[in-house]
């Protein structure tokens, strides 16, 4: 009943700040009609305040032994996500794709939104024991989303004019909160200690990266037309597949394993978040479908906040 009535508190929580954000821009309190407070919103929390909470509390709450102990689980979600890669081919044949988003539909299906939604969300329904198991999947999806997830969105634009570019790939990979997740890492294996009044600046920054990751998904919902809500058949299959076929196929991969019961919230939370946001940018860069890229990150964004009580429900 405790873990209920959390779970309960968190999913609030969520929305509550959610609709502070969208009270903000509909309220007509804040003017973000030219997206510039959404791009400082988005690029405080991907380059200062993820980073600093991750540099903060890895060293403080992990030792060498902890994190080497769950180094392994990582296989789990990087083996959910090959599962949908190989599954995302028959449903774009099925039904019947528009080739000239199809890569970019396969990308949206098997990456989910893991930092900048995951790691807020989860951190509200699970607290701080949660981050270790939310960086596992973090890194596993980042690592594919930017090889195999950056290659499928290549495809679909001009290949005279848009070859694969490995620099951009890897410069993906190793982004902010990767870095910092890097850092922190080396930090624990090396045993050396912030100074104080660093951790308290890094602990100030970090705190406000929940938060302001909510208010912004409130932003971007606010900002959302009702055209781009209107379903068709390639949205509606793929929030299907990223609410209902990747979360039970990451239950299905851990099913005979003995796992921690938060491990296994965890990963079937991260895995059913959102479309992940970096695909429209690479979508963009590739000369893809970005329209679609963007309506499938919103739709998919809006209907995580209807999907999480469920999931919490199912998962007790």
């Amino acid at each position: 009943m405790a873990a209920l009535t959390h779970s309960i508190t968190g999913v609030l929580m969520i929305l509550g700040l959610v609709a502070i954000g969208f009270i903000l821009i509909r309220g007509n309190i804040f003017d973000d009609s030219d997206g510039k407070i959404s791009r400082f919103l988005s690029g405080f929390i991907s380059k200062v305040a993820l980073p600093a909470y991750l540099i903060v509390h890895i060293p403080q709450d992990f030792t060498p032994k902890t994190l080497l102990a769950m180094g392994t689980n990582i296989l789990f979600p990087l083996s959910s996500m090959m599962l949908l890669l190989v599954l995302s081919f028959f449903i774009a044949r099925i039904i019947h794709v528009d080739p000239k988003h199809k890569g970019l539909f396969q990308s949206l299906l098997f990456n989910s939104n893991t930092i900048t939604v995951g790691l807020p969300v989860n951190m509200a329904l699970f607290g701080m024991n949660s981050l270790p198991y939310v960086l596992i999947y973090y890194m596993a999806n980042t690592t594919v989303f930017w090889t195999i997830g950056v290659y499928m969105i290549s495809i679909d634009g001009n290949h005279d004019n848009n070859h694969f570019n490995l620099k951009k790939t890897l410069a993906g990979v190793f982004n902010p909160p990767m870095i910092a997740l890097l850092i922190s890492l080396i930090l624990v294996f090396i045993n050396v200690k912030l100074p104080a009044f660093l951790v308290t600046d890094l602990t100030e920054l970090g705190d406000t990266n929940v938060p302001l990751a909510l208010v912004f998904i409130g932003f971007a919902i606010a900002k959302t037309s009702r055209k781009d809500l209107l379903p068709n058949k390639e949205t509606v299959t793929l929030s299907l597949s990223r609410f209902v076929l990747a979360p039970l196929t990451m239950a299905l991969i851990m099913m005979p394993f003995d796992l921690p019961t938060l491990l296994k919230q965890v990963f079937i939370i991260q895995s059913a978040m959102p479309a992940m946001t970096n695909a429209a940018v690479m979508a963009l860069e590739y000369k893809a479908d970005y329209k679609f890229a963007s309506i499938s990150i919103t739709q998919t964004t809006l209907l995580m906040l209807l999907v999480i009580p469920v999931l919490m429900f199912v998962i007790q």
